[in-house]
């Protein structure tokens, strides 16, 4: 069997890759037979897929040459194949046989070329890097319950978990690092399955106990650490919160993501009901503070995944293990008020209600069936049968307690007597109930025959009253009708040329006609309206639906539209046949025309929204007889030149119907933000739960859409929604969508937004910029919309380096005024009021140039902002533009540089998961933009307890040697450094000291980034390492600055607020700084100014002292015999001891270098015995 199937797969697998582009189907048969025929995926189909997957990863991360379309429209399919096989094989238990050999060889060619995929995820075409995520996720659970279940402790098997391991890793940092919506939705189910297996299951459960958990795990596993583990999952959950979107990460703002990260969320509350209140907390804040921002989802997106996130709680609330939990899971669907839960607790309350109703029916109808119960006996049971005992039988429980209440019934009742059923003083309040409804069902159902009868005679009423309407209306039509010959259109080939012009004339005149008439029906139509306004309305209503006259109007409008139609027809077929047709000038038959079917328009302009569909049908009808006279005319519109052709005609009305619907559409935007702040009024102050955004009117949009020709020049007038706050949300989403909807208008509608990219109202700037960045960098106007963000920033800076000049100068000139400070005052006074006079107006000066400063400096960052928000949202999508940033911060003044470094902040902090992007730009900054590059690295590092990404690391670190640049550039990155990057660039960091104040705080804030550790991750040097470094021959070598740097680390305290210069840290550093081959006066030089300022202990110094003269410290340079003379005299008396251990010539040269060591040491020696005191006569002499 397994022969034929191997021969039915090879041919399968042959046929699918031979054809261009391979057969998906044939390769998904093929997947199926395999999974039939295990066996065969053992033998050689592993092997085919894993060449299948390798070769394609290998071209793919090569160089470039194959990624043709057509290259990937061969190399995807059989890779997504090699994927799905691998992972049949793989995650499934093989063969008893096989479980120990061939298996887990087949696991680590998984896993090494699963590393290879992930090493360039965005070299790699995405299905592939998904599948990838996929089968490592079903992998995982697979290795962990081997490594559990086996009973032998297999080197292969603790291979394989620690590769896995190492894929779990990445694919963690995966997560934490892109924004592709479509690769986090696989990255989320597999935190979801780590945070999942990784937890012990709660007890009692709410899940399964064959579901994978920590608990399973023995505590001594062999390689296994529970702990580990434990932390994994953790770190799993709270990255999985992490993934929900917010405004700095834009793009992954995707309602799919979204829902399915909601979804794996909600399923790790339900298999491990304990995280539920850690969960949800951070799930329903996220979404109240999300819903509330436009800026991050649309309303579409808000109400789909409120929808969703409603659904799924409630589907949760209704579990039964979850009831420990029910107080938090209400809360949480009280505060989303989703019509789920409101239409869930309706039922709940209805279910209960009737079961109370049932139960209420059921004690009534037992306590009428009872039988007569004695007042004094028990509750009635069953006589026991024979040869049974009497004594088995006891009261039911609860009789005693029913005993007391018998004996308050009316004595019939208490005698056991039956109620009968319609006493007329029978207070059983169930029957009352009971009998209530039936009265309530029966008025019911008596007036609903009531109504239907009296519905039916009226309906029959009405029915009568129509049809003689509508006869009445027929009859006066058909006399209509009958007043004026029938239009015909005669052929003109068959006519002379006067007839062709009195046809034309006849045309223009029927038109005319026509106008008149329509107008008078429209006055008359005004004057019904106002008539119905104050004595209510008259018109009847037909059988179909709508009131006499109804349609009338818009029918005769359409008319006379087909009658110009027709006008323009006939002359065009005049021109064509060669007549002399009608002059078309301002004193022609055609200007009247056109002024009497313009007069009649004035119904739509007045009425645009109600009469919508009518001004398309009359457009529409314009633009056929354009495209039947004229189609070249058509193709071209805007190259007609006659002021009363039918163009002509036609681009009036749509001007004048665009105009009253921009109107139209603006009154109504802006009622609904009055509207809206009329409701904030009435909160008087109140907590106002977040609203959804309410919809934007959408008539502006449809005509846009709608209309046959539209002129580009029209869409100009959408601007003045945009120059109004109140209804500039109506302009942009507008525009946002037709440019989507309609690519015509496309370009210009691109201008318009690019223009109000930059206006000084932040709503609309920053609508305008969220339609423009759907356009980039990918579209067609990347680079002219690329072009305009750098003009708009450019010219920004130009404004505000005048600015920043005008202000300077004003700046100085109160400030020189300061020495003019004269008296005008005549009144004698003292010299020292005088003075205090002086001193009073000078600091008024200072102030006001303060002030000045102040205010011109906001004037100069808001004007920035307007035209530098563009450039950085696009920059986003595309770091590049980052180079116009820098190219204009070198040259800009101080005050210019310190608004672009501000500004700048929020786009360098959404950039920590990802500085992949930002690196090839910081990393080639200008000279001159050096504070600005340095601003950026401190943003992306400026969280200190989370270690930087090791490509920020590596990036700066080689821009630094490039360019030869100082410690300034390393100071907060240092955390991410290993511990030889650390000791290499010690010195650069200390040569930034120069002793002010702000040069100590950022080698302090170093340090401290050194000796902390952070998550996962030890710190980088220890206190003692951190010593030592200071001590090493290249950061001794910056002189001065090393020394300061040790009196900074000397000054560093804990969080806890002790020393990190510590005793223990002091004598373990000094130790083994003294057994170094080489030692500085610096290590003197600490050890004094310990013993000094913080009186460390005196015999440790000592003792170094005697180290340095077992190693003849007086042969050493002269800078340290200095330093070692004066720790010598200052460590007195305890170093007096050391005097006899000093060779005579050392002690004569330290004598000479210090007098005040040598009267301490002759003193010394003096005290000496005799026989002591002998060798040292040339001292006391």
């Amino acid at each position: 069997m397994d022969g034929d199937a191997g021969a039915q797969a090879e041919k399968l697998y042959t046929e699918a890759v031979h054809e261009t582009p391979p057969n998906r189907n044939k390769l998904d048969r093929l997947v199926d037979l395999l999974c039939d025929h295990p066996r065969l995926l053992y033998d050689s189909f592993f092997a085919k897929a894993h060449e299948a997957a390798g070769i394609a990863v290998d071209i793919w991360h090569g160089t470039g040459d194959m990624m043709s379309d057509d290259n990937l429209l061969i190399l995807t399919p059989p890779a997504l194949w090699g994927w799905t096989v691998m992972e049949e094989t793989v995650c499934h238990a093989p063969p008893q046989e096989l479980r120990e050999t061939r298996y887990p060889q087949l696991a680590q060619q998984f896993l090494e070329l699963a590393e290879q995929t992930l090493a360039h995820p965005d070299t790699t075409p995405g299905p592939v890097v998904r599948r990838t995520i996929q089968a490592l996720t079903r992998f995982w659970p697979e290795i962990i319950n081997a490594c559990i279940s086996l009973k032998t402790q297999s080197p292969a098997w603790r291979q394989l978990y620690e590769a896995m391991l190492q894929r779990a890793d990445s694919l963690m940092q995966l997560s934490e690092q892109s924004d592709d919506p479509a690769l986090q939705m696989h990255l989320a189910k597999f935190l979801e399955t780590e945070a999942t297996i990784f937890t012990a299951i709660p007890q009692p459960g709410g899940s399964s106990r064959s579901t994978l958990s920590l608990d399973q795990l023995p505590d001594s596993h062999a390689y296994i650490s529970k702990t580990a583990l434990a932390t994994r999952g953790e770190r799993a959950r709270q990255q999985l919160l992490r993934l929900l979107p917010s405004s700095d990460h834009m793009r992954l703002c995707n309602t799919s993501f979204i829902t399915a990260t909601i979804n794996s969320i909600v399923y790790l509350m339900n298999l491990r009901p304990q995280f539920c209140d850690q969960l949800l907390e951070r799930l329903i804040n996220w979404y109240v503070v999300t819903n509330s921002s436009e800026q991050t989802m649309t309303h579409l997106q808000s109400v789909v995944i409120g929808k969703t996130l409603s659904i799924a709680l409630l589907q949760l609330y209704t579990r039964r293990y979850m009831g420990a939990y029910s107080e938090v899971l209400e809360r949480a669907l009280d505060a989303l008020n989703g019509p789920e839960w409101v239409r869930w607790q309706e039922q709940q309350a209805r279910e209960r209600e009737r079961r109370q109703r049932q139960q209420a029916r059921q004690r009534s109808q037992a306590r009428r069936q009872a039988p007569d119960e004695d007042p004094h006996s028990t509750r009635w049971v069953p006589a026991p049968e024979d040869g049974q005992d009497e004594l088995a039988y006891q009261p039911a429980p609860g009789a005693d307690a029913e005993l007391g209440a018998i004996a308050t019934l009316p004595s019939s009742e208490a005698a056991g007597q039956k109620r009968t059923a319609h006493a007329d003083d029978d207070d059983d309040e169930e029957k009352q109930m009971m009998l209530l409804e039936e009265s309530a069902k029966r008025v019911k159902l008596g007036e609903e025959e009531k109504m239907k009868k009296k519905s039916a005679a009226s309906e029959e009423e009405r029915r009568q009253t129509a049809v003689d309407t509508d006869q009445e209306m027929e009859a006066e039509m058909q006399v209509a009708l009958q007043s004026e010959l029938p239009f015909e259109l005669p052929s003109m080939d068959e006519m002379t040329t006067d007839a062709r012009q009195e046809h034309v004339v006849e045309a223009i005149r029927r038109v005319v006609s026509g106008s008149e008439r329509v107008r008078k029906f429209i006055e008359h139509k005004r004057v019904l309206h106002s008539v119905d306004t104050v004595s209510g309305p008259r018109l009847q209503t037909l059988a179909n639906g709508l009131s006499t006259n109804s349609k009338v109007l818009e029918d005769s409008m359409v008319m006379l539209v087909r009658l110009v139609t027709n006008c323009y027809i006939v002359f065009f077929e005049a021109s064509r046949t060669g007549g002399s047709p009608a002059h078309m000038g301002a004193s022609s038959q055609w200007n009247k025309m056109h002024e009497c079917v313009e007069g009649v328009l004035q119904s739509i302009i007045d009425a645009p929204r109600t009469q919508y569909g009518l001004a398309m049908i009359m457009l529409y009808e314009l633009w056929m007889s354009i495209v039947v006279t004229d189609p070249e005319l058509a193709r071209t519109p805007e190259k007609s030149d006659s002021e009363y052709t039918v163009l002509a005609l036609y681009l009036r009305w749509c001007e004048r119907i665009f105009d009253a619907i921009v109107a139209c559409s603006m009154e109504a935007a802006s009622q609904q933000v009055e509207k809206a702040a009329s409701a904030a009024e009435t909160a008087d102050g109140a907590a106002v739960v977040p609203q959804q955004q309410p919809e934007h009117d959408e008539l502006l949009l449809e005509f846009i859409k709608d209309v046959p020709y539209l002129p580009l020049a029209l869409l100009s007038k959408v601007e003045a929604c945009l120059k109004s706050p109140s209804t500039a949300a109506l302009g942009f989403v507008t525009l946002e969508r037709a440019i989507e909807q309609r690519p015509p208008i496309f370009s210009a509608g691109l201008d318009i937004l690019l223009t109000y990219s930059a206006h000084p109202d932040r709503a609309t700037r920053v609508g305008c910029i969220r339609a423009v960045k759907k356009h980039y960098p990918n579209g067609a106007s990347a680079q002219r919309i690329s072009k305009m963000a750098s003009s708009s920033f450019k010219m920004g800076v130009e404004r505000a380096t005048k600015q920043s000049t005008e202000m300077e100068q004003k700046v100085a000139a109160i400030l020189n005024q300061v020495d003019d400070v004269s008296m005008t005052d005549d009144v004698p006074m003292t010299d020292e009021a005088v003075e205090m006079r002086k001193t009073e107006a000078v600091e008024k000066k200072k102030a006001d140039a303060f002030a000045l400063r102040k205010q011109g400096e906001q004037a100069i960052e808001a004007g920035l902002v307007v035209h530098m928000e563009l450039l950085l949202a696009l920059s986003t999508k595309n770091m590049d533009l980052l180079s116009v940033v820098f190219d204009a911060y070198k040259d800009a003044p101080l005050t210019v540089q310190i608004s672009i470094r501000r500004i700048i902040t929020p786009l360098v902090k959404s950039m920590v998961n990802a500085p992949a992007k930002i690196i090839p730009v910081l990393t080639q900054f200008p000279v001159g933009a050096e504070t600005l590059a340095q601003r950026m690295i401190f943003l992306l590092c400026s969280d200190a307890t989370r270690v930087p990404a090791r490509e920020l690391v590596q990036g700066v670190l080689g821009m630094c040697d490039e360019r030869n640049l100082d410690g300034n550039f390393m100071v907060f990155l240092v955390n991410g450094m290993d511990r030889e990057e650390a000791l290499k660039r010690l010195p650069s960091i200390v040569g930034i000291l120069d002793g002010s104040d702000g040069p100590r705080m950022l080698v302090r804030e170093s340090f401290a980034r050194l000796t902390t550790s952070s998550l996962n991750r030890p710190s980088v040097l220890s206190p003692t390492q951190l010593l030592m470094g200071l001590h090493d021959e290249a950061v001794v070598a910056t002189g001065q600055k090393a020394v300061e740097a040790v009196g900074v680390y000397e000054a560093m305290a804990k969080p806890d607020g002790t020393r990190v210069f510590s005793t223990p840290v002091f004598d373990t550093a000094l130790k083994l700084l003294a057994e170094q081959e080489h030692v500085s006066p610096l290590m003197l030089q600490t050890a004094d100014a310990y013993y000094r300022r913080r009186g460390g202990p005196a015999g440790t110094v000592i003792k170094l002292l005697q180290k340095l003269i077992e190693r003849k410290v007086w042969e050493m340079d002269d800078g340290m015999v200095e330093v070692f003379v004066q720790s010598f005299r200052t460590m007195l008396p305890g170093t007096l001891a050391l005097v006899k251990t000093v060779p005579h010539d050392a002690l004569r040269r330290m004598v000479e270098m210090d007098a005040q060591l040598a009267t301490a040491v002759r003193g010394y020696v003096s005290k000496m015995p005799d026989s002591a005191r002998k060798p040292y006569r040339w001292l006391l002499h």
